[in-house]
């Protein structure tokens, strides 16, 4: 047997010790728990009996010392009148207002004879049994517990002094009441109480009494106590009154205490026997610690049993290791060298040995994944061939290693012209290719002039200065083609036709998009230029209210005043902006403008009404569009109650829960919104409702042919009257006529905004405008 079994047969041997120990540890514990807890409960309930004795004794004891100084009764004592209408008028209100439902008032004169009796529900008049204790109790007032007359019952008895005018002794007044109210209350609070009263304080006992007597005690409240009265009789009454703080039976399911009270010789007189269901003791917080005190054991047997485990592996295992060391050092190397031979291998077979760059094989792999990916998320992408113009000459002047060092240097050069999840590949000896996934035309082309950019720099090799170029050919997925050797022969062919052009240039397989892309490029730098530049003009058309002809507001319109191309409207430029990301760069620009223009405005008391300006999508959707209209407000000063942002219907329907965020934000700043070309985009009433909009202007597709065709002028009536049933303003765009003016007018359109009033005007032009009609 080896030495790591025989620590493991050791730990086990420990771990049953321990768990033994646990187990006991555990079973005292709970116990302990469980006495304590039924301490807790029952000194609560001698607690609870306590505090109603002393209540009901303090109260017989008050109602006393009030008759002692009633002056009807001093009257009664001195004169022997026996009229009983006061005590037999007090005892009923006692019972019908308090707590003390059998109330017995005895008036003794100084002689310790009855004057007058008044009860409740007391009958006879039997002396002899209460005599003996008259004096002491005079000399010594005081509320204590004894046997009433005529029935064998547990009373509270108060015995209170009554002197005359002169302070001499004319006679007492006693006070008694039943314990049975007692019990009652305890049942409210979930006790169950036994009354049990010794017999030596009864000398006359007739089988006429309807009490239960069980030995020398005589049971008080025997009533609907019949549980425990057969519990009592199943063992000796001993068995509670020996009770020092409580006792459990658990046949029976009861919890029992007692509580004594002694009588007037100060020896125990009455016993509460007390009992409480086993069953209706919360011991959840003992069951618990119990659970936890199992768990945390549970844990620890577990943890020492794997840690006994791991100590036995380890020495177990260690004998084999031992032998096997040599073995696997010897395996491990070859390993290592096989997989160091194969990873090489395998790299060789995919990357180019010169450059390090991906080959042919890995090139069209990835080509094959990337069109995949572009297919699945409807994306382009597009792919480069590049060809050295004249590596030929290069190689023969000044040899191959001088030739191999340049190729090094345009891979590493290529390598920082593109972005990360790009491919560049080396597939010849002077032929390069690329990915460019995700991307669009102008994107490539600004690739493309980035790799002339880089060759332009001279290389040095070996003290020489030497210059390269490319020829390009780019093929677009999925037009040039959807297959990776499709897409690479059509960007070579694109290479031939970039080389035929004068190399140092480049080409797209469709000569028309080659054309297309320049223009598209041309186009970009010439915005750029035009924002720099201060080229672009905001036209303001006026909003008029047709019935009283005067201006309601102005809408902003763009205008591109080109230097070589003359006036230019955004349909000319818009798209493309919006395409390529310029539009955030002209919405911003146009707000700047704007807002100038409407404080100058203000300032020389034009009356414009509300401003309109177009948003586009990307700049509502900017991260910081609202810290920027804030910013713009601030610096400008600008009112922003006449300031209003139109908002396509169709841009607010692509994701109208994010819209409703962004434009309460909006509105919080003060600025109105408006949905622009309403009824186009396909709005949902239920998010209507939502958005706080403050107008709907109705789109000039449904103006052009109103009033004549039917299905345009229904349109136009429905939104009208949707408008106001959501109590928004509505606007019409693109009014000519009059006779779309006056049905418009008729169904209760009243802004309108259109040729028929003016056409888009220059500042100077609005001005003039305002003055005529402001």
């Amino acid at each position: 047997m080896n030495r790591g079994f025989k620590v493991f047969l050791v730990g086990l041997s420990l771990i049953a010790i321990i768990v033994s120990f646990s187990y006991v540890y555990t079973m005292q514990r709970v116990d302990n728990m469980k006495v304590q807890k039924y301490l807790e409960i029952s000194k609560e309930m001698r607690h609870d009996l306590e505090l109603l004795i002393r209540e009901k004794s303090e109260a017989v004891l008050l109602v006393g010392l009030t008759l002692s100084t009633d002056k009807t009764i001093k009257k009664i004592l001195q004169k022997k009148e026996y009229k009983n209408t006061h005590l037999n008028d007090l005892a009923l209100l006692l019972q019908k207002y308090t707590s003390l439902q059998n109330v017995w008032f005895q008036i003794v004169d100084a002689n310790g004879v009855s004057v007058y009796r008044s009860w409740s529900s007391k009958h006879g008049d039997n002396l002899a049994d209460m005599r003996l204790d008259v004096a002491k109790m005079i000399r010594l007032p005081k509320v204590m517990s004894t046997i009433s007359v005529g029935k064998f019952d547990l009373t509270f008895k108060s015995m209170v002094p009554i002197f005359d005018k002169y302070d001499r002794f004319i006679g007492a007044v006693e006070t008694l009441a039943k314990f049975n109210s007692l019990a009652l209350k305890l049942e409210s609070k979930g006790y169950q109480t036994l009354i049990i009263v010794d017999k030596r304080y009864k000398r006359q006992l007739t089988d006429s009494l309807s009490n239960v007597f069980v030995n020398d005690y005589y049971i008080v409240n025997p009533q609907n106590n019949d549980t425990l009265l057969d519990i009592l009789k199943q063992h000796s009454i001993d068995y509670f009154l020996d009770i020092q703080s409580y006792k459990v039976d658990e046949k029976a399911g009861y919890l029992f205490t007692v509580h004594k009270e002694d009588g007037i010789d100060n020896r125990p007189m009455a016993y509460f026997i007390l009992a409480k269901p086993l069953n209706e003791i919360d011991m959840s917080d003992v069951y618990q610690a119990q659970t936890k005190i199992i768990e945390t054991l549970v844990l620890v047997s577990f943890f020492l049993l794997v840690f006994l485990y791991i100590i036995y592996s380890v020495n177990y295992k260690k004998f084999i290791q031992q032998q096997n060391e040599l073995l696997e050092e010897t395996v491990e190397e070859k390993t290592q060298e096989l997989q160091k031979q194969s990873e090489k291998m395998k790299y060789l077979a995919h990357h180019d040995a010169l450059t390090a760059l991906p080959n042919k094989n890995l090139f069209l792999d990835r080509l094959k994944q990337a069109i995949k990916h572009a297919k699945r998320q409807h994306q382009s992408l597009a792919v480069l061939f590049l060809d050295l113009d004249r590596f030929k000459e290069i190689n023969d002047t000044y040899g191959h290693d001088v030739g191999d060092e340049l190729l090094k240097q345009i891979a590493q050069r290529l390598q920082e012209c593109v972005r990360e999840d790009d491919t560049v590949a080396r597939i010849g000896g002077d032929e390069f290719t690329i990915i460019l996934p995700n991307t669009n035309q102008v994107s490539v082309v600004k690739v493309v002039e980035k790799i002339f950019g880089e060759m332009k720099r001279t290389f040095i090799i070996s003290g020489v200065d030497l210059h390269a170029t490319f020829s390009v050919g780019i093929s677009v997925y999925k037009q040039d083609g959807e297959t990776p050797d499709i897409l690479l022969r059509n960007a070579d062919t694109a290479m031939y036709k970039a080389k035929d052009s004068g190399k140092n240039t480049y080409q797209f397989y469709n000569q028309q998009m080659t054309e297309l892309v320049r223009k598209r490029l041309q186009l970009d730098t010439d915005i750029r230029n035009g924002l720099k530049n201060g080229e672009f003009e905001a036209y303001y058309q006026p909003k008029i209210d047709a019935t009283t002809l005067r201006i309601v507001g102005l809408e902003a319109l763009m205008r591109w005043n080109h230097p070589t191309k003359g006036l230019l409207y955004p349909v000319e430029f818009i798209p493309f902006a919006e395409e390529v990301g310029l539009i955030v760069e002209i919405d911003r620009y146009m707000l700047e403008h704007c807002v100038k223009q409407l404080v100058e405005w203000s300032a020389a008391g034009y009356k414009t009404g509300k401003l309109s300006i177009n948003v586009s999508t990307k700049k509502l959707e900017s991260d910081d569009f609202r810290s920027e209209l804030y910013r713009i407000i601030e610096k400008s000063g600008v009112n922003t109650d006449l300031l209003e942002l139109e908002i396509l219907e169709s841009q607010i329907m692509k994701d109208p829960e994010h819209s409703i965020d962004i434009l309460r934000s909006i509105r919080s700043l003060g600025i109105s919104i408006s949905i622009d070309d309403f009824g186009t985009g396909y709005s949902s009433l239920s998010y209507l409702k939502k958005l706080p909009v403050s107008k709907l202007k109705i789109d000039r597709s449904f103006i052009v042919d109103v009033p004549e065709d039917e299905d345009d002028a229904a349109i136009v009536k429905t939104i009208i009257a949707l408008a106001k049933n959501l109590d928004l303003d509505i606007i019409a765009e693109g009014v000519e006529t009059e006779g779309q003016v006056e049905f418009l007018v008729q169904e209760g359109c009243h802004y309108i905004q259109g040729y028929y009033y003016s056409k888009a005007l220059t500042q100077e032009e609005c001005e003039a405008f305002m003055k005529k009609h402001g």
